[in-house]
């Protein structure tokens, strides 16, 4: 198993473990019946279910989560947006419509977290692919200092990884 592959499953991990702590309910998704033009890593990574709260029932959700682990984000997303039609995000809109898209990276754009989010529900195509911290969106309910412990465990294990 090569770097990419290793920090690929360390940044779904990751991302599992900050949704729990967040009180959130995550299962793997399958087995589903996989459409023929996608093959098995297409599909996302986990189902995400927060549950009623005593009193809120409307605070109820269920979302597709997909993470991804990028080293250069910006220029992926860069690449991605050019790509119109084609793009990623396009072909994973028609096919999950709320899916949100977790990009994690230990290199991130200074003042940025290491944990990015991308709503393709609220995402227009066509339009530039913008991140968000993942303890922004207001539905996750996701603290801002649950992010950043799960960062400093990245750059950890990153840096351990890469023998620096």
């Amino acid at each position: 198993m090569d770097l990419l592959a290793i920090k690929g499953r360390l940044a779904l991990a990751l991302v599992e473990s900050i949704f729990r702590r967040a009180g959130i309910t995550v299962t793997p998704v399958g087995p589903l019946e996989v459409p023929p033009h996608l093959g098995r890593e297409d599909l996302p990574d986990f189902a995400a279910r927060r549950d009623p709260a005593v009193g809120a029932p409307d605070a109820a959700w269920t979302r597709l989560i997909e993470v991804r682990y990028r080293l250069d984000l910006t220029h992926y997303l860069a690449v991605e947006s050019q790509r119109g039609a084609r793009s990623t995000f396009t072909r994973a809109r028609r096919q999950w419509p709320a899916l949100l898209v977790v990009f994690v990276s230990d290199h991130p754009e200074p003042g940025r977290s290491c944990f990015q989010a991308v709503d393709l529900g609220a995402w227009v195509p066509g339009e530039a692919i913008a991140t968000t911290a993942l303890w922004a969106p207001p539905e996750l309910a996701i603290y801002r200092q649950n992010v950043e412990e799960h960062e400093l465990l990245l750059r950890r294990m990153s840096a351990l990884l890469s023998g620096v």
